[in-house]
């Protein structure tokens, strides 16, 4: 199950993804609603509460979301869809607005994997493609998913 979460702080010149470029994260309340529109159609055409052994947040930065949005998006996949306890359940997040207590939250939810970002560690290299992400800010977000619990960074 793969959920597109588009938003994202500020463009990074690599990424070639779907995105809408924000710091308002008031932005995601309707893109929630018509997503929630979706997963229930979705859902209604399946028919029953389908088993989830994989779920994937992407982006754009899924941890664009506040912890009201991210725990509404939760709720919404757990009302429609089983997720199995020995799933992967993945997001990507940007550890430049990743703090230590949102590994935990996330841990809390159940995800299990997360996906940091790195492109390059030159100074550079990070200017040319507008993604400066320090090694520091990247082994500290690291640290914090492992201690969270998460089995795959």
């Amino acid at each position: 199950l793969y959920a597109h979460i588009p938003f994202c702080n500020t463009v990074c010149y690599y990424c070639a993804c779907n995105k809408i470029i924000t710091k308002n994260k008031s932005k995601a309340d309707q893109y929630l609603d018509y997503l929630e529109k979706e997963i229930l159609l979705v859902a209604e055409q399946l028919g029953c509460r389908e088993k989830v052994i994989q779920l994937h947040f992407g982006g754009g930065t899924p941890t664009f979301l506040d912890d009201g949005q991210l725990a509404r998006l939760m709720t919404m996949l757990g009302t429609h869809f089983e997720f199995l306890s020995d799933g992967e359940y993945s997001i990507e997040i940007d550890p430049r607005k990743v703090k230590r207590e949102t590994m935990f939250r996330l841990a809390e939810y159940g995800f299990n994997r997360i996906s940091v970002g790195v492109q390059d560690f030159d100074p550079a290299v990070q200017r040319a493609v507008s993604r400066v992400q320090s090694e520091q800010e990247t082994r500290q977000v690291i640290a914090a998913g492992r201690e969270a619990g998460m089995k795959s960074v």
